[in-house]
């Protein structure tokens, strides 16, 4: 009896730990732009972590010395978490999401886009330091990577932000064939947009194609090149300079909590189907009705990617020398992409893990049943059937509660990344200019107030904004 009322102890103790918790002090942090407090906090939770959670808290400070501007750091940080990824290789959606007690017990993978943008950041971060060489290094890696998603995912987890850096780095460097090659990429998966036109016109005239020049004439007009005076000049302008803007805006969306496991008529019956079925056998049927009850109070143990900043994710516009430049195109929507890798698989994930779920809660009611026949025979006087179906049944909810405890959804996801990543390229004459954001009811953080455009040398400026 002794060694059963352990038994359920040790379940109550499972309990599984709650990220956003974690993490909280940290998030708090950095989203109030104190990077030199949420620097320390994070190193705290990666040295105090397990190696299950070590690969999150890398993409976290990765992230944190990114948006604080110190790209060298950052780069050292996503290195050793690119090290890792790449020896996981296995998407948590395809491993089935063991969630069963508790998914916090299994190690944080990421998916395979979240491993593209890792490289993406690697990536960047050289070309915030102005080595276009290395970039272009990692953005080789990169495609190597989305070729091969092609392949075994959904287009939607294509990183277009990164295919169309990717072709304005290789420009710059006159790789002409392997900016063709991600324009045409491009094409097949989000069509042939204006400003897509207009950067294949721009790489024909770079090139002297006159016969691309003719075909994508009509993205000419779309070009935005300005002289010293900002006044609008001819894009095929030798001595002008390119700016590219790199937004991250919004918060990433996050998982949440479905609710109770009960809410869900799919999800509830399944398991009520499972689990009676696996006491009848077991020959513990009275049981039943007391762990199904208790079972209502557990949790969804698969949570919800939900948005949390769709005022921030907004397309931005800019002003350079105070003129209107125009707004920025969103790339690549990171939010969307998890939300849908995720949510669209919900009923798989309930059936793949169903009958774990039903052999954890039925071995705990047969515990239940072995506690249940200790009370009988120890027992004062003697017990008759009402006594013994009302024991069995509260046994049986003691064993769902108990279960209940340990069922908790895994919240565990990359909650400093931006919810979408959007670019703008202009045209300049080599000089200073003023550069401004125009982002209301929004925390701008890393967007220079100059621009130094030099001739001959691209430059790429990084922008992070969200709402608090």
């Amino acid at each position: 009896m002794k060694k059963t009322f352990l038994f359920f102890s040790l379940l109550f103790l499972g309990c599984a730990s709650d990220y956003n918790k974690i993490i909280e002090a940290t998030e708090s942090a950095y989203y109030g732009q104190n990077y030199d407090s949420a620097i320390p906090k994070i190193r705290e939770l990666y040295e105090g972590s397990s190696n299950k959670d070590k690969l999150l808290f890398l993409m976290e400070a990765g992230m944190i010395f990114h948006t604080k501007g110190d790209y060298v750091t950052s780069n050292k940080v996503f290195k050793e978490a690119e090290d890792i990824a790449d020896n996981i290789k296995v998407s948590m959606t395809r491993s089935g999401l063991s969630f069963i007690l508790s998914d916090n017990e299994s190690n944080y993978t990421g998916e395979d886009f979240e491993r593209v943008m890792i490289k993406f950041y690697i990536a960047n971060n050289y070309l915030l330091q102005g080595d276009t060489n290395n970039a272009k290094i990692y953005f080789r890696r990169l495609d190597f990577e989305l070729k091969e998603m092609r392949f075994l995912a959904a287009e939607y987890r294509q990183n277009n932000a990164a295919r169309l850096i990717d072709a304005y780095v290789s420009e710059s460097l006159g790789r002409y064939n392997d900016a063709r090659v991600q324009y045409k990429n491009m094409e097949q998966l989000i069509g042939k947009s204006q400003n897509l036109i207009a950067d294949r016109y721009l790489l024909a005239a770079k090139e002297g194609d006159s016969g691309d020049k003719s075909k994508y004439g009509a993205g000419r007009s779309s070009l935005q090149a300005y002289n010293s005076s900002m006044q609008r000049t001819s894009p095929e302008n030798e001595k002008l300079s390119e700016v590219i803007i790199i937004h991250e805006a919004g918060k990433s969306a996050i998982k949440m909590s479905r609710g109770k496991l009960i809410q869900d008529e799919y999800f509830a019956a399944a398991l009520r189907g499972a689990v009676e079925g696996g006491l009848r056998a077991k020959g513990a049927g009275a049981s039943l009705a007391g762990a199904i009850a208790a079972l209502s109070v557990a949790e969804n143990p698969i949570p919800i990617y939900k948005e949390r900043d769709p005022k921030g994710s907004l397309p931005k516009k800019y002003y350079i020398n105070g003129v209107d430049v125009g707004y920025s195109d969103i790339m690549n929507n990171y939010s969307e992409t998890a939300m849908n890798n995720f949510n669209e698989n919900y009923k798989a994930l309930i059936t793949k893990n169903l009958t774990s779920l039903a052999v954890k809660v039925v071995a705990a009611v047969i515990a239940s049943e072995a506690m249940a026949r200790a009370i009988e025979s120890g027992g004062r006087g003697k017990n008759n059937d009402l006594v013994s179906s009302l024991i069995r049944v509260a046994a049986g909810a003691a064993a769902g509660i108990a279960v209940s405890q340990t069922i908790a959804p895994d919240l565990r996801c990359w909650r400093t990344i931006p919810s979408n990543f959007q670019v703008k390229r202009v045209l300049l004459a080599p000089g200073e200019y003023d550069f401004k954001v125009d982002s209301p009811g929004s925390v701008v953080t890393n967007a220079p107030k100059k621009l130094i455009v030099e001739e001959g040398k691209p430059l790429f400026v990084s922008v992070r904004s969200y709402t608090n």
